[in-house]
């Protein structure tokens, strides 16, 4: 394979990868504004739980297909299924089916989970482990770049189209990344074999309990971020009534929080992972999520829960996330394959389904305050316990 074939195949990634971060926020600005018009925020948890059903069968059915198929065409089956789902549903909407919006909003978590997944697997397979691990940096800034520049053309698109436009302009843009993924190189994936389970690579009782711990932060930090994405949401409606106000204010959120994101990415984490303890990095995570919820970020007026919004998810995206996997690192390969497993497969997407389904019958603003509060407060002792550990093990 030459430098050039390469580099070509590395572009053609790239742009995939740039347009699917790009038309997300066009895709979950026009179906959130049209939920609210037809359920209201109120009933979104339950269309988080529909989500989250979708997306572990819709998982499951990838992983089958791409085993037959390969990355290109599944890629390509799967934007056109997306398309289908996102089309019929928001056509039967307007019939005047209504669930058709709770499809549409529901689906929108889905498509962008499968369509992430597959290309980084496939950046994985391709790349060489040391290439991997210098480009997925630049890979992530991309995606940042893409998600910025998308939250702009859907606040540009809101303020001169309706929202039919802007929805089929989000769905061109879902189709873009499968083009760009046809001329991509084709990849073997060796399948590795497979242990009995993957938690039986966790073998020791300290390794359960220090994975165990882990997964109770990321279950924490679920719920303080869910939380905080509801009650924005219920301010959000409450505080702007018409449609293409909502559109506009939403591609705003999103543009800011891919632009913080890129920063903390580029500009913070680096700088923070080489010059502080990261037990103190682990710390400062809720630290500062608390500050903000102490001091009223999350309450009663939209900027101010629309700042704490896009903190939180900016803060998820970058420093948590960094800080996360580098909590993996001393551990052996298959501990780090079982460990993973359990805390990003199992209790990443369950923790989502349970706060769903809590927020379904609570929504209570001050219980909803005082939850999160001690969410905060319950990870950072958390952490404490996780380096306690983590020294009796790795040390």
């Amino acid at each position: 394979m030459t430098h050039t074939l390469e580099t070509k195949n590395f572009l053609f990634f790239l742009l995939s990868y740039f347009f699917v971060l790009f038309n997300y926020p066009v895709v979950r600005a026009s179906s959130i504004t049209h939920f609210f018009e037809v359920y209201g925020a109120k009933s979104s948890p339950q269309a988080w739980v529909l989500a989250i059903a979708l997306l572990i069968t819709s998982l499951g059915i990838s992983n089958f297909v791409q085993s037959r198929l390969g990355f290109k065409k599944t890629f390509f089956v799967l934007t056109i299924v997306s398309l289908f789902i996102s089309i019929s549903s928001f056509l039967s909407s307007k019939l005047g089916i209504q669930v058709g919006s709770f499809v549409q909003f529901a689906w929108k978590e889905v498509y962008i989970v499968l369509h992430v997944h597959l290309l980084l697997a496939y950046a994985n397979t391709w790349l060489r482990r040391e290439d991997f691990l210098k480009w997925i940096g630049p890979i992530g800034a991309v995606g940042s770049i893409g998600g910025i520049l998308g939250g702009l053309l859907t606040s540009l698109l809101a303020s001169h189209f309706d929202l039919a436009t802007i929805f089929w302009t989000g769905q061109l843009f879902v189709f873009i990344p499968a083009l760009f993924v046809l001329p991509l190189e084709s990849v073997i994936v060796v399948q590795a074999k497979k242990i009995e389970s993957p938690l039986r690579s966790l073998d020791t009782t300290s390794i359960k309990l220090y994975v165990g711990l882990v997964a109770g932060i990321i279950f924490l930090s679920q719920v303080v971020i869910n939380i905080a994405d509801f009650q924005f949401s219920l301010i959000f409606e409450k505080m702007i009534e018409d449609s293409k106000s909502r559109t506009i204010y939403l591609g705003h959120i999103y543009t800011a929080t891919n632009l913080l994101t890129l920063f903390f990415q580029v500009a913070l984490v680096p700088l923070i992972l080489r010059r502080i303890d990261l037990k103190w990095i682990h710390i400062l995570v809720p630290v500062s999520y608390l500050i903000c919820l102490l001091i009223g970020l999350n309450i009663g007026v939209l900027l101010s829960s629309a700042l704490f919004y896009v903190y939180l998810k900016a803060g998820d995206y970058s420093f948590f996330s960094s800080s996360k996997e580098l909590l993996y690192q001393p551990m052996k390969p298959l501990q780090k394959y079982g460990a993973k497993y359990f805390t990003d497969m199992l209790v990443y997407r369950s923790s989502k389904a349970v706060i769903a389904g809590v927020l379904i019958y609570l929504q209570d603003p001050e219980i909803l305050f005082w939850i999160m509060f001690v969410a905060l407060l319950t990870w950072m002792i958390i952490v404490k316990f996780i380096f306690s550990l983590h020294r009796k093990i790795f040390s």
